[in-house]
């Protein structure tokens, strides 16, 4: 493994492992991982305190039992109480990029797109910023809120320590300039959207998610 400097892995760190605060938001969007089991959950806990009244779970690869991830993650939103009329399932998107396109068209489809101003995005930890990247590219008049899932057992702030989080921190990093260049992903002024998502209304009695 590279022998990397404390400095630069920081500066990583901090450029690669964003959040948001959370608010109410007009829909979840829930990207598709391997570990859609965990994102799942994540956004089941985040319907019962009310951010959100309305979710599609994208993602249309295979997991480890077979199911396509949206359906996977559709089962456990199922089995945790969230009602099956809020869920709406994408299971076509191989990429973030049609994550995003293809949860847009359903949600144009059913809803409008002109009634949705505001997204919260639930995705892996490492890949944060590349998930409001990427929502930054395709739907940048939305507001954006998002909070990264973590399967690896350690905090995001002790990434560097974990030899899979820091392979796929450093990896992710690696893809940024090469995807902005083909116009997958564009740059965010993530200042900007974590002043506008604080500035949004709170559920009541809301509270920071579980890890």
């Amino acid at each position: 493994m590279k022998n990397l400097s404390a400095a630069f892995l920081k500066a990583v760190g901090d450029y690669m492992l964003v959040e948001t605060p959370l608010a109410r938001a007009d829909v979840c969007l829930v990207f598709g991982n391997p570990h859609a089991d965990h994102l799942a959950a994540q956004a089941a806990e985040l319907y019962h305190r009310g951010y959100f009244s309305l979710i599609v779970v994208s993602g249309g690869v295979a997991t480890d039992d077979g199911r396509l991830e949206a359906h996977r993650m559709r089962d456990v939103l199922l089995a945790r109480g969230v009602p099956a009329e809020i869920i709406m399932v994408e299971d076509k998107a191989r990429n973030c990029g049609e994550n995003v396109v293809y949860s847009m068209a359903l949600l144009d489809e059913k809803k409008g797109l002109a009634n949705i101003g505001s997204v919260l995005a639930i995705g892996h930890v490492h890949a944060s910023r590349r998930f409001l990247m990427t929502l930054e590219r395709h739907w940048p008049q939305v507001a954006k809120m998002f909070v990264g899932g973590n399967c690896f057992g350690v905090p995001k702030e002790l990434w560097h320590t974990h030899s899979e989080f820091r392979a796929k921190v450093l990896s992710e990093f690696d893809k940024i300039p090469d995807y902005k260049a083909k116009g997958f992903i564009q740059e965010i002024d993530l200042e900007k959207i974590q002043q506008e998502a604080s500035r949004r209304p709170k559920p009541p009695g809301s509270r920071p998610p579980a890890p």
